[in-house]
C-alpha cells in the first residue's frame, strides 16, 4: 500500500492567476490546507474544517478543476483529497514509496480497531504491546532475534507516526491516538485484501464476512 500526497507546485500551478481569488478568504485558507497536507480533521484544523463545509461545494469545485477529489467524512470529521479515477486523468498527487509489509499489517489492526469502536467515544487508543502481537504472529526468516523484530516493530510504527496516522502520547510514549482518516483512507475493498494477505502470513483460518465491519466506511 501507498499513500498519496500533496504535489502543492504543481497543484497551485494549476490555478490560473486569480482563478482561487474569488473565493472567500476562509475558503482559500481551507483549500491550501488541504493542499499542503495529507488530511485535515476537527481536531486539529479546526478553522480549516470549519470553513471547508462552509464551502464545500465551492471547494469541491476548485479540486475537481485539478483532477481531484474531495473526500469527507461528517461522522468521522476527517477530509482529505484524492486522485480522479479516469484513464486520461493526470496525476498530480505524487505517491511516497510503499508502505513495508509490516506497517501495511499494521494498518489492518488500526482499521479494525477503529471498525469494533464508537466514534462517540473518543478516540481509538492503542498501545506498542498490541502492536507488537499483532505483527509477533507474521514471522520472517530471522524473526528468532527479539532485537531484530523488536527494530521491525519500531519501523513501521514510525512510518505510521509519520504519515500522522498514529500519534505517540507526549506523556506516555508507549500509546498512540490513531488518526480517523484510517476509515475512510481504507476502504471495504482495500481492507478486504490486506487481511487476506496478512491472514496467508500467519496462516490464520477465514473469518466469516459480517455487515458491522465495514459499517461506516467512505468506498475508494
Amino acid at each position: 500500500m501507498s499513500v498519496e500526497e500533496s504535489n502543492i507546485d504543481q497543484e497551485l500551478d494549476a490555478f490560473g492567476e486569480g482563478d482561487a481569488a474569488g473565493l472567500p478568504d476562509a475558503a482559500r485558507r481551507a483549500l491550501t490546507t488541504l493542499l499542503t497536507a495529507r488530511f485535515i480533521t476537527r481536531a486539529r484544523n479546526r478553522q480549516a474544517w470549519d470553513s471547508l463545509l462552509a464551502y464545500e461545494h465551492e471547494i469541491r469545485e476548485r479540486l475537481s478543476d485539478l483532477f481531484l477529489e474531495l473526500v469527507v467524512d461528517r461522522d468521522l470529521e476527517v477530509a482529505f483529497k484524492r486522485q480522479t479515477v479516469a484513464e486520461d486523468a493526470p496525476r498530480v498527487l505524487r505517491r511516497e514509496r510503499p508502505l513495508s509489509r509490516d506497517a501495511s499489517f499494521l494498518l489492518v489492526f488500526l482499521r479494525q480497531e477503529c471498525a469494533y469502536t464508537d466514534a462517540a467515544d473518543g478516540p481509538v487508543v492503542v498501545n506498542r504491546a498490541q502492536l507488537e502481537e499483532f505483527l509477533r504472529a507474521y514471522r520472517e526468516e530471522g524473526d528468532s532475534d527479539a532485537a531484530r523484530f523488536e527494530r521491525r516493530v519500531g519501523t513501521a510504527i514510525r512510518a505510521l507516526t509519520e504519515l500522522r496516522l498514529l500519534t505517540a502520547d507526549p506523556d506516555a510514549g508507549y500509546l498512540f491516538t490513531v488518526s480517523p482518516v484510517v476509515v475512510p483512507l481504507i476502504g471495504a475493498d482495500e481492507l478486504i485484501r490486506l487481511e487476506d494477505v496478512y491472514r496467508q502470513s500467519v496462516e490464520l483460518p477465514e473469518p466469516p464476512r459480517t455487515d458491522d465491519r465495514t459499517e461506516g466506511e467512505v468506498p475508494e
